[in-house]
């Protein structure tokens, strides 16, 4: 939007401070849907589907008879995001009266899908040709870099880590807990067998971090099982 020419305002009340650093300082942020309502000329949401008593909170149905009427004449509503965002009725009451101009969607049903000024979709923007060969790519190079040099790439509950193309004389990876002294713990195990740390990369996310360590020598079974045993470590991966 910003590209064309549209000024752009925001407006979420869970934003994360790394989420706003990322916004391009040229969008407006708000601090309530009704500036939202107000404001803007057309009005996109990207929102979870969320059921909840604090009106602030709660995101089914926001787009309703109640909201509508603070919104200008001729608005533009687009939902990309869950059906239950935008109050079927409502809405169309909205568009026969003018109130809304166009509604477009990718979640079309019987009611919505037959009303004049409504653009509707298949909720199927990802699913391409195109997207599923270069997904079927990606993940087959994402889990051959987990087989073959330990790095974690776009996991939902691990930390990503790159410790880049295995070339030391051995490596292994250990996933663990995100407590104190656990890399202590990792160089001490090591040391005792009088084998040389070359790198280690350490990430962590939540309650897990993960941990990759190259050494001047191939990893033997008794250093991976000093790893295993110590308290906190979930598992051990041997890459060579």
């Amino acid at each position: 939007a910003n590209r064309l020419g549209m000024k752009v305002y925001g407006y979420d009340p869970f934003i994360s401070v790394d989420s706003a650093w990322n916004l391009a300082s040229d969008v407006v942020h708000v601090n309530s849907r009704e500036e939202i309502y107000s404001q803007c000329d057309y009005i996109t949401v990207h929102t979870p589907l969320i059921v909840d008593d604090n009106p602030n909170v709660n995101t089914n149905q926001m787009i309703c008879k109640e909201s509508l009427a603070k919104m200008k004449d001729g608005v533009i509503i687009l939902n990309f995001a869950r059906a239950a965002l935008v109050n079927d009725d409502d809405i169309a009451e909205a568009l026969k009266s003018g109130k809304v101009r166009k509604y477009v969607t990718d979640f079309p049903n019987d009611k919505t899908a037959k009303l004049e000024n409504v653009i509707a979709t298949p909720h199927l923007g990802a699913s391409t040709k195109e997207s599923e060969e270069n997904c079927a790519v990606m993940a087959v190079r994402q889990l051959r870099d987990f087989l073959e040099n330990g790095n974690i790439v776009n996991s939902v509950n691990f930390p990503s880590c790159d410790a880049g193309v295995f070339t030391s004389s051995g490596r292994i990876a250990i996933l663990h807990r995100n407590i104190p002294k656990m890399l202590t713990q990792f160089t001490g195990a090591v040391a005792s067998l009088d084998v040389n740390i070359s790198d280690l990369v350490n990430k962590s996310r939540g309650e897990y971090a993960y941990t990759v360590i190259d050494v001047d020598a191939s990893i033997n079974g008794k250093l991976a099982d000093e790893l295993r045993n110590i308290d906190g470590v979930l598992r051990v991966n041997v890459i060579k």
